[in-house]
């Protein structure tokens, strides 16, 4: 087999191992068979012409020259999956089709607007929206489900292109009969020590909305975990605690038994659309209608 044979299975095999470090925890991994697997490698070496691994009955360990390959694997493997990632967005572009995450209760003033205006622009593209709770902060960016989206950052989502569309103050979410709601506004200070509605799970996003970085180390006392803005603000009004929310929400969720105050000293949170590598004329399209709507409100 000359060199123009190797092939991408014999990559993906390659990492696999050195990764592993182990044929059978690799074969695993592959949902391939060990004895394949082995045979794989075997004819990998055999056309380079060297040994890539050194293989005892307890280890696999890669050999000098197999290191050197492994880094030229990892480079190859890295530019593949980024042509892959172009090719679908070249495909998005050309079937005229953009499939847009929003996390609930981002945007909610805009995406109506945003819809319009990208339908008298593209009639003829198709443009669908979906909805993502708390539980994905990126809004379908990291599970790949959709071609951008509109959230609002910190998340922890590595590699994806962040485009800034607006901004809004924060405010503190309270039951009615609060003691901090006879104020005109609250101070973060004031909130720190109160029981807090959290989103689900870990990460960035949610020590965000819990003032994580306010806090000088201390965790927040979560009483409560809310997926959906309904579910935060039900459980406010139900006095379980307290949370911290954008200043959209008090204009398109108020209800009784819950009132909101501007935090004064906390700094405005971001409403954002989001990508991976390169936009596709359809995602720059609505980045562009998104920022024109945006600063058009703001200036009213």
């Amino acid at each position: 087999m000359s060199l123009m044979n190797i092939q991408l299975r014999h990559i993906r095999c390659l990492l696999a191992v050195a990764g592993e470090k182990s044929f059978a925890r690799a074969a695993e991994k592959l949902g391939v068979s060990q004895p394949a697997l082995s045979q794989t490698i075997i004819q990998l070496e055999e056309t380079l012409g060297f040994d890539i691994f050194q293989r005892t009955t307890r280890s696999v360990t890669l050999t000098e020259n197999g290191e050197a390959l492994c880094e030229y694997a990892q480079k190859l493997n890295r530019s593949t999956e980024t042509f892959y990632k172009e090719v679908k967005s070249l495909q998005l572009s050309i079937h005229n089709a953009l499939r847009v995450g929003y996390l609930i209760g981002t945007a909610v003033e805009f995406i109506p607007r945003i819809t319009q205006e990208f339908e008298r622009r593209r009639p003829n593209a198709s443009l669908e929206f979906v909805e993502y709770d708390f539980n994905n902060p990126d809004a379908g960016l990291a599970a790949g489900r959709v071609d951008c989206s509109i959230f609002r950052p910190p998340v922890d989502t590595p590699d994806i292109n962040i485009v800034e569309i607006a901004r809004e103050k924060c405010v503190a979410c309270m039951h009615d009969g609060h003691p901090l709601g006879l104020q005109e506004t609250v101070q973060v200070e004031q909130l720190l020590d109160e029981p807090f509605i959290a989103a689900p799970g870990t990460g960035i996003w949610r020590e965000y909305w819990l003032a994580g970085q306010h806090r000088n180390g201390r965790e927040a006392r979560v009483v409560f975990e809310a997926a959906t803005v309904d579910s935060e603000l039900q459980a406010v009004a139900m006095r379980k605690g307290i949370s911290i929310t954008a200043e959209s929400t008090a204009r398109f969720y108020a209800r009784p038994g819950v009132v909101f105050r501007t935090i004064s000293n906390m700094d405005e949170c971001i409403i954002a659309i989001g990508y991976r590598h390169r936009a596709s004329p359809l995602i720059q399209e609505l980045i562009d209608i998104a920022r024109a709507i945006t600063r058009k409100q703001n200036s009213e």
